[in-house]
């Protein structure tokens, strides 16, 4: 997440599930879909098409090309599903320096105070001045952990079930599980990699993710012992089309539930950005077609 101050980083989970990072990893797929293609593609133009576009999209950091506004809310409940805590967020968000940097506008329905007003003026001229970076370093780390490579495509199955619209757009819709029960474990968010499962709505035209919904095939141990256990994660994505091969998410839903410290928890997180405006020129499209 951009903003340490309302991150729904829900305790020991975060370094795990990172759901900006999935959303990295599952983005990478979005290229294997033709303008006007007929049929699905094969394996091979998937995997060849896939890696071309992943590597064109990391070097165009769209995101940093716009300013919208960003609203936030995270839900902690109990093991009755009581709500325990409530954050509430809206976020100014525009690029400094090429890198895009979120500004902390509103908290729990209010406008800041003169000292957070302050704190958030300090942190913006810390960032412009190049002293303190606009991500957190966990946020950085997650991303890298979770890049796409080779190794993250081999890990699912893919099978293209059929076609929808989604945003008056045609998409491919393709299912994806783990490919075996028994995939190597290097580092702890593997755990969750190797048991995600869900859709993939992939426009036609660009070959973009449109939306992904996902969620956890089984119960998870993400610390050992008796310290942390993912029971359920569900995460939903949605992207809008703001100009030919620019997309940004515009909804992104999760909801985790599961044990940390013998204590039952559930979290819910809605975040919905809008009101985007472009801040620098337009890059130049990618190349189109399959190989």
């Amino acid at each position: 997440m951009t903003n340490g101050r309302s991150d729904a980083r829900g305790g020991r989970w975060a370094p795990v599930i990172g759901p900006w990072a999935l959303v990295i990893l599952f983005s990478a797929l979005s290229s294997f879909a033709a303008a006007n293609t007929p049929t699905p593609p094969t394996f091979e133009q998937l995997s060849s098409n896939v890696v071309a576009r992943s590597k064109w999209e990391r070097t165009q950091n769209t995101t940093a090309q716009f300013t919208f506004a960003r609203i936030r809310v995270l839900e902690e409940f109990d093991g009755k599903g009581k709500v325990t805590d409530r954050k509430q967020s809206r976020q100014e968000c525009f690029p400094i320096n090429g890198v895009p940097f979120a500004r902390l506008i509103q908290k729990d329905g209010r406008f800041l105070n003169e000292k957070e007003s302050k704190a958030e003026e300090e942190r913006e001229a810390a960032v412009r001045g190049g002293k303190k970076p606009a991500r957190s370093p966990g946020a950085t780390k997650r991303d890298k952990e979770w890049q796409f490579t080779d190794e993250m495509l081999a890990r699912y199955a893919f099978k293209i079930i059929g076609q929808e619209i989604v945003r008056d757009r045609p998409a491919w819709v393709v299912e994806f599980a783990p490919r075996s029960k028994d995939l190597p474990v290097n580092k702890v968010t593997d755990r969750v990699a190797n048991k995600v499962a869900g859709r993939l709505w992939i426009d036609a035209e660009e070959w973009e993710v449109a939306r992904l919904k996902f969620w956890l095939t089984e119960e998870v141990t993400v610390v050992r012992g008796v310290a942390g256990v993912l029971r359920k994660f569900e995460m939903t994505l949605d992207r809008i089309r703001l100009e030919p091969s620019t997309w940004l998410p515009t909804i992104l839903d999760f909801e985790m539930a599961g044990r940390e410290l013998m204590v039952n928890k559930r979290l819910h997180y809605h975040e919905e950005s809008k009101n985007f405006k472009r801040a620098t020129p337009a890059p130049a499209p990618p190349e189109k077609g399959l190989k």
